[in-house]
């Protein structure tokens, strides 16, 4: 079955494959693609061309067909002629294809490809005809032409064509290049040259450049040799002493690779020759490499790098026995264009000359003692040699063999040569070639990080492609990536690195065409690295209210790239950025980056070494009375940036004191003292930005609550004094602790006062500051106070009202407290833990927060603040008054009896009110002391007059604040006259006591007549059930304070109450015991406590009055 199509132009157009676009016409009666397509034309002969369809249709027109111009050339179609075209169903299918290259080239560039062919040759063909040409293309700019000489299963048609099945083999045979004999033959080098009339093939082998060490058994030499593995190249290269040795060019390259394979003999001097003959030598311990010795690097221009691919040929030498070479000096500075002109200062002309002449004499010198000494002349050399960095010719230069035959030099005894300078060549700063001797590169090593190395060098070697770095900057991601990467150089793998925020800003299409570029040489130079540093610029994470599209599209170009390349080579990618949630999570999703490792602040060890060695290089040590205690307390935190930072801080204080001190050279060894100066006021990176509470409460501010405070310092201090011991533990630590207890009875204060206590960072936070009406803002919020607190660690995260923000899930109908309390379990026991990080929260209703969050591995221990008692009543009245000034007569604890039922913040109400009552005493005392009312027996009263120019001031009197403000004007001049006539006196009077606020007892008392406890009684009853249910109570099924869903259980209680009111007997005791049983109903019903329950708690009171008044009557 077969459609026929009338006469169509053909259409040149860069389809780079062997399909076509056909016409609409015949497109539009076609269906599938599955057919053959017939090209018959008659100019200049008749002939078949079978090929298929791409699915396409032509753009030139409706009567117009479209093919690559390569392949129209193979069958020697012009544009513009005119073919008929046929589609065919009927075909035979062919399982093997023999092919062969039409010419050498053909032949490299395909075994070059090799792989890349592999995976799309039978994706550019669809049918094929025995001996016609197939054009294949490994790259978008490389084509390579195969001529089919046989295939299976043996076809019966005619016209010998058939389909490509989707897996049939295709079998290529070499063809390799002739070489002609040489007419001059040395006598040294022809038992070695006796076969070069028989086929010679070109080598290719994975290039090193020396020194590295991989090749750590190669001494270094100063001569152009080619180390090789004779095991492996001599069925190709025989017993050749000389090769002849080029780089075929990667990816990014302006040469062509045909260009490369058909190199002339003529050399372009300017740029320098592409190949350069070298001496081959054995090496057995290399497999699949070869070593190019430093000069043979730099003569090709790949000096220090790994991975190029090496094209290597047999040389041939001609022997020639007088040779003139002219060295052409490189320069990158252009020389002004001299003036035909005469010059008006011949004596500066001459002396430039005279200078010129000198320096090329000394160049020649040193060229014939040095790079072109006899002795040293045991390998061959070019013509165009590149020649290396020296102290005479500092850009390098070109050697050009002048009126030479031959384009290699070979040193014999009898070998005579001559050196001449000749005219500067001008070339790039980049294009300078290296010295001979290379520069030691030293890589720093990254401190305490040998157990996190090992494990990414493990994963590496284990994962599929690449490993994510993750950290703070200034946490040493660059050092470990660089340190990896250099140990990945060593052992022969290519490394790129790319700097991601230098691409950033870059649209969507140049970072496509950029990724393909690094890939396509990580590709070429195959096994290699590709460190990105910086991930998050280029391929940043999803936002929920942001335009993903482009970084979507570029991530999946990017993964996709990747799986390509990583079926058929070796290829890892080591990555870096802040945080893992700062890049697109498809990165992981698709495996591209299988493992990621987070860099967090080193511990004291760590710090410890980092600091001696930053201090080592700045010639600096540590004096024997240093304490390392504090340098662990004061750095925690600290990013090793930040430790470089502050030893900078102490080297300029050890200058500085110096200085003050008068000595030229400081002081070598660090004391307590310089440290302590470098160190304050400086904020480590990781606190900049962070919002610290500074707590001005201390710890013996804080009466009462013995029992609290042992369990807080047990939990939070014990482990950061004696860090050692319990790192040794192995059962998880404490690390999250409930406070809960009446109000006002020091939770808060206690919180704040604990962090200062123990040294660490302190966040507070009050419950309803999470909460947010917009879905993810409060889960949101809770992330990020935990970041903060990771960044701060040591850290205290204290939450105020926790029962606001974490109730018992399932009674929000917003769902939004809910979500917060699932985000603090993830975020309180997480894989990973809280590293450094103590939680506080604070609540009087610990019945109302979620159990989850009560059990161990959390908030693992319960500590209640509890009413005091009369010794911490007492306690809390002596540290209330700590800073008080009391008179002898206050007796403290007379007041501690007489506060039965105060809170904390009760006394502190109590302290604070008798200390205003005595400074409203003092105000008055001082008032009528100005006014002269009030004189003291045992004081002088100080009477002034005041003085004035102004006649309308000397009319009016003074009010008595103006005046009591003058008197302490003049108080001081008045106390010197007096202390000289107390001098002067034999008797002097005695001085005054101090005048401030004196508080006596019966300030206290009258403070308490005017302050009432907090907490009344029904409240202090309800409150003490339910922490009496909270702590031995309850069992595994806690309560989660909904009402009660029984029926009638409301009601029930009132008509109870209702009952027991008509019954009430004269006793008290029945009262109180009636009181206390509608207290514990109310306590089992807490979301129902309406106003008849209220009623009722208000009569049981106002009967027990009027009973206890009856009673004692």
């Amino acid at each position: 079955m077969s459609i026929h199509e009338g006469q169509v132009s053909v259409e040149l157009v860069p389809l780079k494959t062997n399909l076509v676009n056909l016409p609409s016409d015949l497109v539009e009666q076609l269906f599938i693609q599955d057919f053959i397509v017939e090209l018959f034309f008659t100019a200049p002969t008749p002939k078949f061309i079978y090929t298929g369809w791409s699915g396409y249709t032509s753009a030139s027109g409706a009567k117009s067909i479209e093919m690559d111009p390569a392949l129209a050339n193979a069958y020697g179609l012009k544009e513009k002629t005119k073919i008929k075209v046929t589609a065919i169903w009927e075909y035979e299918e062919v399982t093997k294809i023999h092919v062969e290259p039409k010419s050498a080239s053909d032949w490299e560039v395909t075994e070059l490809h090799a792989v890349a062919l592999e995976y799309k040759l039978l994706s550019q063909i669809r049918s094929v005809q025995l001996n016609a040409p197939i054009i294949v293309y490994p790259t978008g700019s490389i084509t390579a032409t195969l001529n089919v000489k046989k295939l299976e299963p043996e076809l019966q048609n005619p016209k010998k064509f058939a389909k490509v099945s989707p897996n049939a083999e295709v079998i290529v045979a070499p063809r390799t290049r002739k070489v002609k004999k040489s007419k001059s033959v040395s006598s040294r080098s022809s038992s070695r040259t006796r076969k070069s009339n028989e086929i010679s093939q070109i080598v290719l082998k994975r290039g090193i450049s020396l020194p590295h060490e991989y090749f750590k058994d190669v001494k270094e030499t100063n001569t152009y040799e080619l180390y090789a593995n004779f095991n492996e190249v001599i069925h190709t290269l025989g017993k050749a002493e000389y090769v002849k040795v080029s780089i075929i060019p990667g990816p990014g390259s302006n040469n062509n690779n045909k260009q490369q394979a058909d190199q002339s003999q003529q050399v372009n001097l300017e740029t320098g020759s592409t190949y350069v003959y070298a001496k081959l030598t054995h090496n057995g311990n290399i497999h699949n490499h070869v070593g190019l010795s430093r000069l043979l690097a730099i003569g090709l221009g790949v000096e220090d790098k790994v991975g190029d691919v090496v094209k290597i040929e047999p040389a041939h030498v001609n022997l020639e026995t007088k040779w003139k070479f002219i060295i052409h000096p490189y320069t990158t500075v252009s020389q002004p264009q001299q003036s035909d002109q005469i010059s008006l200062n011949d004596a500066k002309s001459k002396a430039e000359k005279e200078a010129k002449r000198q320096k090329n004499n000394e160049l020649k010198i040193e060229l014939s003692e040095g790079f072109l000494d006899r002795s040293r002349l045991t390998s061959p050399l070019t013509n165009g040699l590149k020649l290396p960095s020296m102290d005479h010719l500092p850009q390098g230069g070109i050697l050009e063999f002048k009126n030479s035959k031959s384009d290699m030099f070979l040193c014999f005894p009898s070998t005579k040569y001559d050196i001449d300078i000749g005219d500067e060549y001008l070339i790039q700063e980049s294009l300078v070639p290296s010295t001979i001797e290379k520069e030691e590169v030293h890589i720093e090593k990254a401190i305490g990080q040998d157990e996190l190395l090992k494990k990414i060098e493990k994963s590496l070697k284990r994962s599929k492609i690449g490993a994510l770095i993750f950290g703070a900057s200034g946490s040493g991601k660059s050092l470990i990536i660089n340190q990896i990467s250099q140990k990945l150089h060593d052992n022969g793998v290519y490394r790129l690195e790319i700097d991601c925020s230098d691409f950033a800003r870059e649209s969507v299409t140049n970072l496509k065409e950029k990724i393909k570029n690094w890939l396509a040489k990580c590709a070429w130079y195959t096994p290699s690295v590709l460190v990105l540093e910086g991930l998050e610029s280029i391929f940043p994470a999803e936002g929920e209210n942001a335009d993903n599209g482009q970084t979507r599209q570029l991530t999946e170009f990017f993964v996709q790239s990747v799986n390509s390349i990583s079926k058929s080579k070796n290829l890892i990618i080591l990555a870096t950025a802040r945080s893992k949630e700062s890049i697109n999570s498809y990165l992981f999703s698709s495996h591209c980056i299988e493992e990621s490792f987070n860099l967090r602040a080193p511990n004291k060890e760590v710090r410890h070494s980092l600091i001696e060695s930053f201090l080592e290089k700045d010639g600096l040590k540590l004096s024997k009375e240093f304490d390392i205690s504090q340098l662990s307390a004061e750095t925690e935190g600290y990013l090793p940036s930040d430790l470089k930072v502050l030893v900078d801080r102490i080297n300029h204080e050890a200058l500085s004191q110096a200085i003050e001190k008068g000595q030229s050279i400081p002081e070598k060894s660090i004391s307590n003292d310089l440290f302590t100066k470098a160190i304050t006021g400086y904020v480590p990176s990781n606190l900049r930005g962070v919002k610290l509470q500074k707590s001005t409460t201390s710890w013996i501010d804080i009466g009462g609550l013995t029992e609290a405070k042992s369990i807080l310092l047990e939990t939070l201090e014990w482990p950061t004094k004696y860090a050692p011991i319990f790192k040794s533990a192995t059962l998880r630590l404490r690390s999250g602790i409930l406070l809960y207890g009446y109000p006002g009875c020091g939770k808060t204060l206690l919180a704040s006062a604990v962090a200062g206590q123990c040294g660490l960072n302190f966040i507070s936070v009050k419950g309803p500051e999470i909460l947010n009406k917009y879905i993810g803002a409060s889960e949101q919020s809770v992330r990020e106070l935990f970041e903060r607190a990771q960044a701060a660690k040591p850290c205290i995260l204290f939450f105020d009202e926790f029962d606001s923000i974490a109730p018992k899930r399932g009674h929000d109908s917003t769902g939004v407290t809910d979500r917060v309390v699932n985000q603090m379990l993830t975020q309180m026991d997480g894989a990973e833990g809280l590293d450094g990080v103590y939680v506080l929260a604070a609540t009087s209703r610990p019945d109302l927060i979620d159990s989850a969050l009560l059990r161990p591995g959390r908030l693992d221990k319960s500590v209640i603040c509890d009413m005091p008692h009369k010794d911490d009543r007492l306690d809390i009245l002596k540290s209330i008054t700590r800073k008080m000034n009391l008179d002898e007569g206050v007796d403290l604890d007379e007041v501690a009896d007489k506060t039965e039922g105060f809170s904390g913040a009760d006394l502190q109400a109590v302290g604070y009110n008798a200390y205003l009552q005595a400074v409203h005493e003092k105000l008055e005392q001082d008032k009528l002391e100005s006014e002269g009312e009030v004189k003291s027996s045992d004081q002088d009263v100080q009477e002034f007059v005041q003085l004035s120019l102004n006649q309308i001031k000397k009319k009016q009197d003074l009010k008595p604040l103006e005046r009591t403000q003058l008197l302490r004007q003049i108080k001081p001049l008045l106390e010197n006259i007096q202390s000289s006539k107390e001098s002067q006196s034999a008797n002097p009077k005695p001085t005054k006591k101090d005048s401030g606020v004196i508080i006596k007892h019966s300030d206290f008392i009258t403070s308490l007549n005017d302050t009432k406890p907090s907490i009344s009684v029904s409240e202090k009853l309800k409150l003490g059930s339910i922490y009496n249910q909270f702590v031995s109570g309850r069992d595994g099924n806690m309560p989660d304070g909904s009402s009660s869903n029984e029926i009638g259980a409301r009601s029930t209680l009132i008509i109870q109450a209702a009952t027991k009111r008509d019954e009430v007997p004269g006793s008290s005791k029945w009262v109180l015991e009636e009181l206390h049983n509608l207290h514990e109903n109310m306590f089992q019903d807490v979301e129902q406590f309406t106003y008849s329950v209220a009623s009722e708690i208000t009569w049981a009171h106002e009967a027990l009055d009027e009973i206890l008044n009856d009673e004692e009557k």
